[in-house]
């Protein structure tokens, strides 16, 4: 269900982001690939769980799935969702759109403690 693939990801521009560390950070994410969540790897420690949800913590679960994040999600990341079902989908919420409204998806990753530990 968090696996992300190349066909679900828009392709990038980065005119709206200038700042190349942002560039990074949104790179990372959309290859789903954080110190956060894949450092077990280079520590050999066990994988990172939700501390809420106690599922794998990934990429997709931040941004779109995790229960403890939605009102955050609601104030950041509102315009973004599908308009029908209310779900949020890694898509729009990286896409360039978003991208385009001051930089709303870092907005929530700061809010939410995240940015430091991309």
């Amino acid at each position: 269900m968090g696996e992300i693939t190349t066909s679900s990801l828009p392709l990038w521009t980065y005119i709206y982001v200038r700042d190349r560390r942002l560039q990074t950070l949104l790179a990372r994410l959309g290859i789903g690939h954080m110190y956060l969540t894949q450092r077990y790897l280079l520590t050999r420690d066990p994988q990172p769980y939700c501390d809420d949800c106690l599922v794998a913590l990934t990429v997709p679960h931040l941004l779109v799935e995790c229960p403890s994040l939605t009102d955050l999600r609601h104030c950041y990341l509102y315009r973004f969702r599908n308009r029908d079902s209310g779900v949020y989908y890694i898509s729009k919420v990286l896409g360039s759109e978003c991208l385009a409204q001051s930089h709303d998806v870092f907005r929530f990753l700061g809010e939410a403690g995240l940015l430091p530990k991309l």
